[in-house]
């Protein structure tokens, strides 16, 4: 591993240190090493990247005190105050391309995917679901690449869920599940999914365009004939819709061109039949 790319590692690990989820990290460290920054114990309100999202800057600035508490403090209780009102939102605008990373794709792919499999999930349940495919893909892509190292113990907490939850199989991977008083929660990397966290997510980086990509997506889904093709060729979907973006290290948290003409074509996802 060259300097540069233990430069990277270690910013990595020390956001997602800071609670930053794995889907986030990516294009959070790029914001900061684009502004120079390569260690959190350097980033200060004056030099914090404007592009950086405003949730993850708080979480990365040091905690200023008020009335005796930590600012932010009190996250379970933030979680449990978000109501489960989430809705699709309405077609605003149509764009023929749109310029994003893969993520907040493959995010919301899932999440359609998986309110078409398990169709007694609600919304919130789904976003769930889609926000814990992201964060596996990207562990195994990160690890693939070197960013990650291999976390056995994880791997055994992940066991352990598995054994006491709910799974779900979502694009091919095994997502694991407990259910709570707001219904069904997906969990990743040992974190239990916030759905309203991954709806904000996907509402700032799609915009205005995030309701009809997800009926342009969910058209796509209800093309298959039946779960058993749509579980079938889910992944395969994916892969014919998502931005492209050079390979290896330097296409990590790369945007990339999603062409829109292609969201509602699932049949091109189709496997070919044998002759």
């Amino acid at each position: 591993m060259t300097t540069n790319q233990q430069q990277v590692g270690a910013l990595l690990k020390a956001v997602i240190a800071k609670g930053v989820e794995t889907k986030d990290a990516v294009p959070t460290i790029k914001n900061l090493i684009e502004a120079k920054i390569f260690n959190l114990s350097d980033l200060t309100e004056e030099n914090v990247p404007s592009s950086l999202d405003p949730f993850i800057r708080n979480k990365l600035l040091p905690k200023k005190r008020g009335n005796g508490r930590l600012k932010g403090a009190s996250p379970t209780k933030r979680f449990k105050s978000s109501a489960d009102t989430i809705s699709q939102p309405p077609v605003t605008a149509k764009p023929e391309t749109i310029v994003i990373n893969r993520s907040p794709v493959l995010t919301l792919w899932a999440t359609i995917v998986a309110k078409n499999l398990y169709t007694d999930l609600d919304l919130s349940e789904a976003l769930t679901l889609g926000s814990a495919a992201a964060a596996q893909m990207a562990k195994s892509k990160g690890t693939s690449l070197g960013i990650y190292e291999k976390d056995v113990t994880q791997q055994h907490r992940d066991a352990s869920s598995a054994a006491t939850g709910e799974t779900y199989d979502v694009l091919g991977m095994t997502i694991h599940a407990v259910k709570t008083d707001s219904g069904i929660r997906a969990t990743a990397n040992g974190e239990i999914q916030n759905p309203n966290k991954t709806w904000n997510h996907l509402k700032k980086r799609f915009q205005d365009s995030l309701g009809f990509i997800m009926e342009r997506m969910d058209e796509a889904a209800k093309a298959a004939d039946g779960q058993e093709e749509l579980r079938a060729s889910a992944y395969r979907y994916y892969m014919h819709i998502r931005p492209n973006i050079p390979d290896g290290t330097k296409g990590w948290g790369a945007h990339g061109r999603l062409e829109t003409s292609k969201l509602s074509n699932f049949f091109d996802a189709k496997p070919t039949p044998a002759v």
